[in-house]
């Protein structure tokens, strides 16, 4: 079982704790693709955990579906979204089939590649999904200048049914990886629990994140700083119109 399996049910809490609002997040997006004249008739949200994005997008776009890896931000997920298309899937190499008018991956959960190369295979696989004249919207981890050097430090607590969850967390540059660690405490009647969660997370470029689009068949354009919560830089990856 993985570390988003074990925590999904505190998930939420925990954003919701330090202000993330998806559906404000999920406004500026629409606003981006009416700009850019995208039509959003579809959408798949790839990493989409618990469903918090897919479920404002669900107000505005007609289809709407979902993909992630863990069992249980997708458990989480469906109860949000009854009805929505939400396939358990790897976003390096996943294939629905179809495409869509629009395709995210938000929250820097592309930030969990290993690699380069794993890098452009996520992008691969997500762009594969891009309608003709659609748009591949990537929330991009931080890369390399956006980092501090002398790493970060938080912590946040929140009350569930009869406890508390908290969790704090650290960061360290290792070379060109920022690894994020965090101790899990949950405290209820009847026991009390800690775990240590570690993410290894590449600092890739913009240039990388470009050529991994490029790579894809997708013309790159890149925001920065991005106009989401985190203002880590926005990737998008516009196909061009059938017969264009």
């Amino acid at each position: 079982m993985g570390v988003y399996d074990r925590h999904a049910v505190w998930y939420d809490d925990i954003y919701d704790a330090v202000g993330h609002d998806a559906v404000a997040e999920v406004d500026t997006i629409r606003t981006l693709l009416d700009e850019r004249g995208v039509a959003s008739r579809s959408l798949l949200d790839v990493a989409c955990g618990t469903g918090r994005h897919a479920e404002a997008f669900r107000h505005h776009v007609p289809e709407v579906a979902g993909v992630d890896l863990s069992d249980a931000m997708l458990e989480v997920a469906r109860q949000r979204l009854p009805g929505c298309e939400l396939v358990r899937a790897d976003f390096r190499s996943f294939d629905l089939g179809r495409t869509f008018d629009v395709v995210t991956c938000l929250f820097s959960a592309i930030g969990h590649v290993a690699d380069e190369d794993e890098l452009r295979q996520a992008v691969a696989a997500m762009a594969a999904h891009v309608a003709p004249g659609g748009l591949l919207v990537i929330e991009t981890w931080l890369t390399p200048e956006l980092v501090d050097p002398a790493g970060r430090r938080d912590a946040v607590t929140v009350p569930v049914d009869d406890g508390y969850v908290a969790r704090l967390g650290r960061s360290v540059v290792d070379g060109d990886v920022l690894v994020v660690e965090f101790a899990w405490a949950v405290v209820t009647p009847g026991s009390a629990e800690v775990e240590i969660e570690t993410h290894r997370m590449p600092l890739f470029t913009e240039a990388q994140y470009r050529a991994a689009v490029a790579s894809a068949g997708l013309d790159a354009e890149w925001i920065a700083p991005g106009p989401l919560s985190t203002g880590r830089p926005l990737l998008l990856g516009r196909r061009s119109p059938a017969g264009a």
